[in-house]
């Protein structure tokens, strides 16, 4: 199937940045073992049909199964001048269970697990300071929907730190219940930077896809 970049995909451009919002179940960058449905095939394809002729700069990742806003800048320079701010990213989550608090702040530090390649753990003998800030947004019966920023941006995140106070995502086959699921509860909604060219402030925002909405119970 070719690459092609839907409009519904397409949150920014200007001829400094490009910010899509990911579907889940993709890759950002291509692998060994999988190359041509990644997202910066996606981009490559999408410059080609346009005439864009550009440079594919990752500023932010996201993980296969977590959806969102992901940037692109589109040159080397433009990358670095975003790298040195701090931009503001926050989630859409749904964690299991119902917190007995409206908002919180988790600060535990994150090293990968010992005995794994992927799995990372709260380790404070070992761990990289991590800062998560939380604030309910809505209950169900099951779960809690979460609007969820990162201070610190440690590799599972948000999935480690919610674990670790005994509300993991809904359908993380990582950290909470082992077994095949759909994918995680977990969609980066919004960023939130001073565009380093223009000096403007830039707020995208992408709402809550459907298959989440689906999981509101």
């Amino acid at each position: 199937m070719a690459a092609i970049l839907s409009p519904s995909m397409l949150a920014y451009e200007d001829d400094f940045l490009l910010i899509i919002d990911k579907p889940a179940g993709m890759l950002v960058h291509p692998t060994v073992s999988e190359r041509g449905t990644t997202l910066y095939d996606y981009v490559k394809a999408y410059y080609e049909a346009n005439g864009i002729n550009a440079g594919i700069h990752p500023v932010s990742r996201l993980d296969r199964n977590t959806s969102g806003l992901v940037i692109f800048a589109k040159e080397p320079v433009v990358q670095h001048w975003l790298s040195q701010q701090q931009v503001e990213k926050e989630y859409l989550a749904l964690a299991c269970g119902r917190f007995d608090c409206s908002e919180g702040i988790i600060e535990a530090p994150i090293a990968r697990k010992e005995s794994s390649i992927i799995e990372r753990c709260v380790d404070y003998t070992r761990g990289k300071y991590a800062k998560t800030a939380y604030e309910v947004l809505a209950s169900y019966s099951s779960c809690t929907l979460l609007k969820v920023r990162l201070f610190t941006g440690r590799t599972h995140q948000i999935r480690v730190h919610l674990a670790s106070i005994g509300h993991p995502l809904v359908n993380d086959n990582l950290y909470g219940t082992p077994g095949p699921q759909a994918r995680h509860a977990l969609h980066a909604y919004r960023l939130a930077f001073k565009h380093p060219v223009s000096d403007v402030f830039l707020e995208i925002t992408r709402a809550l896809p459907e298959d989440l909405q689906k999981l509101l119970y």
